[in-house]
C-alpha cells in the first residue's frame, strides 16, 4: 500500500506571511429542504502550504494502543452544529474534512492507513457536546475539523485527555488551549491591520464616517466588533453609527435611514452572513445611502445575491477565491472544489467547508511525521514544528504551532454576480504590504 510523504508544495505564498479570515454562513437547498446558515462570526489570519505525494514503500501497520488507531485506519472525531440551531448551519465543516480525507485516501492514506471521520452533530446542546467530546477522547485519535457555537463545552474533555484538536474554534478560552492547532490561528482581541491601512489610503474620507450593523447572536461576534472598533480607531477611523442586530431580524431599513442621516460613507459588515448582507446592500440602495459596503469573507458566498445593488462591494480576507475564481492560478482551489463536490454534490463550498479541508490538511501534515505507530504525543510533537502553513495556497501563510496569525490578505470586488481580485492583488497569492497586527505586542505562544 502506498505511503504518504510530505514534499515541496506546488504553490507558495510569495511573502510567507498571512492575513485574516472572517467566518461566513451559508444557505442552500439540499434534498428538497433549505439549509440556511444565519450566523457569521469573525475568525482570523493565514497559513503554509502542504503538498502530498505517494511513494511505494513497505509501511508498518502494527496496531498501537492509541485510541482510534488500528492496523488499517485512523479514526478522528469532529463536532459540528448540523441539525440546530438552523439545519445545516456548519455542516460544511464536516464535509470539508471528509473531502480532504477522501482525497488522501485516494492516494493510499497515511503510512498505509485510511483516514476515517467520526463526525458528530452537536444538536446545539452543551450537554450533548460535552458527552460527544468525552466519547471522542475515549475512542478516537484526535478532533479534526468540525465547527460549533458551543465548542467551549468540549474543552474539559480535551484537556483531561490531552486530546489534540485541529480545527477552527469560536470560544475565546480555547484560543490559547495548548491542545489546539488551528490552520488559521485566532487571537482574542487581535486582528490583522493591513486591509484597514489600505482602505484608509484608498478611501480617506469614507473611513472617517463608518457605520456598522453587527450581530448579537454570540459573544464572539460582539467581542470581534469591539476589536475592530479599537483597531480602526487606532488608525484614525471614526464610527458614526453602530448597532448589533438580533438573529431573527430580516430588514434593516431603519438603520439605513439613521446611517444616511448621520452621514455614513462606509458600511462595514464583519460578522454577518451573506444573505443578511445581501439584504443590506439592497436596502442601502433603496434608501439612497451612497456608501461603500465592506465586509470580510462572510460575504463571499453563494447567498450574496443583491443584484446590481451589490456592485462595488469589497471583501478582504486570508483565503483565495476558493469557489472557483482562482482555480487556474491556485491549483489547490480546483482540488478542493472537486473533492468537496465528490463528497457532497450539492455543497455550496462555503467558508466552513474550506475550514474543514484546511484543518484536515494541517492534521495530515502532522500525522505524516508522527511515526508508523502514531500516538497523540507524537502527533502534537510534529504539529509543534509547523510554523508556516498555507494549505497549498488556499490561505495566506500562518504559524499554527505558535498561534501567530499572518499578515497577508486579499481584496475582491463584486460586480454583476461575480467576484474578482482587484488591485493591489496579485493574480495569485496575497498582499503583504501594507501589513501589521493589532495589538502590536502580540508574539504568539511557546509550546
Amino acid at each position: 500500500m502506498g505511503k504518504l510523504h510530505s514534499q515541496d508544495q506546488t504553490w507558495r505564498d510569495p511573502a510567507g506571511d498571512a492575513a485574516r479570515a472572517i467566518l461566513g454562513g451559508t444557505a442552500r437547498f439540499r434534498s428538497g429542504r433549505l439549509v440556511a446558515g444565519g450566523l457569521a462570526l469573525t475568525l482570523g489570519s493565514s497559513v503554509l502550504s502542504l503538498g502530498v505525494g505517494i511513494t511505494q514503500s513497505a509501511a508498518t501497520t502494527t496496531a498501537t494502543a492509541a485510541p482510534g488507531v488500528t492496523a488499517k485506519a485512523i479514526t478522528v472525531g469532529s463536532i459540528s452544529d448540523i441539525s440546530a440551531p438552523i439545519a445545516g448551519l456548519f455542516e460544511g465543516a464536516k464535509i470539508g474534512t471528509e473531502a480532504y480525507f477522501a482525497y488522501i485516501n485516494s492516494k493510499g492514506g497515511v503510512n498505509g492507513r485510511k483516514l476515517v471521520l467520526d463526525g458528530r452533530d452537536s444538536a446545539f446542546s452543551s450537554g450533548t457536546v460535552t458527552n460527544e467530546a468525552q466519547s471522542i477522547a475515549a475512542n478516537d485519535f484526535a478532533i479534526v475539523g468540525g465547527f460549533s457555537l458551543l465548542d467551549g463545552a468540549e474543552q474539559s474533555a480535551i484537556d483531561a485527555a490531552k486530546l489534540p484538536i485541529v480545527t477552527q474554534v469560536l470560544t475565546p478560552a480555547l484560543y490559547t488551549d495548548p491542545n489546539l492547532y488551528s490552520a488559521i490561528p485566532l487571537v482574542n482581541g487581535g486582528e490583522v491591520t493591513g486591509p484597514f491601512k489600505w482602505l484608509k489610503t484608498k478611501y480617506p474620507k469614507a473611513v472617517t464616517a463608518v457605520g456598522l450593523i453587527g450581530s448579537n447572536a454570540a459573544a464572539t461576534a460582539v467581542t470581534a466588533e469591539q476589536t475592530f472598533r479599537k483597531l480602526t480607531y487606532s488608525l484614525g477611523y471614526k464610527w458614526l453609527y453602530s448597532r448589533d442586530a438580533g438573529f431573527a431580524e430580516t430588514t434593516f431599513l431603519p438603520d439605513m435611514i439613521k446611517m444616511k442621516n448621520a452621514g455614513v460613507k462606509m458600511v462595514f459588515e464583519p460578522t454577518q452572513q451573506g444573505a443578511y448582507i445581501s439584504t443590506r446592500a439592497q436596502e442601502l440602495k433603496q434608501e439612497g445611502l451612497n456608501a461603500l459596503l465592506v465586509s470580510g469573507g462572510n460575504t463571499y458566498e453563494k447567498n450574496f445575491k443583491p443584484g446590481s445593488a451589490g456592485n462595488g462591494t469589497l471583501v478582504t480576507g486570508v483565503t483565495s477565491l476558493y469557489e472557483g475564481e482562482d482555480a487556474k492560478s491556485v491549483p489547490a482551489v480546483a482540488t478542493f472544489d472537486t473533492w468537496a463536490k465528490k463528497v457532497d454534490p450539492q455543497t455550496q463550498l462555503d467558508l466552513y467547508t474550506l475550514y474543514g479541508w484546511i484543518n484536515a490538511q494541517l492534521f495530515v501534515q502532522g500525522l505524516m511525521g508522527a511515526g508508523a505507530n502514531p500516538t497523540r504525543a507524537s502527533l502534537e510533537a510534529q504539529l509543534n514544528k509547523i510554523t508556516s502553513f498555507n494549505a497549498s495556497g488556499l490561505i495566506s501563510t500562518q504559524n499554527p504551532a505558535q498561534k501567530i496569525p499572518g499578515q497577508c490578505w486579499i481584496v475582491a470586488q463584486y460586480e454583476n454576480g461575480n467576484w474578482s481580485r482587484i488591485s493591489p492583488d496579485p493574480k495569485s497569492g496575497f498582499i503583504c504590504n501594507p501589513n501589521g497586527f493589532y495589538p502590536t505586542n502580540y508574539k504568539g505562544v511557546s509550546r
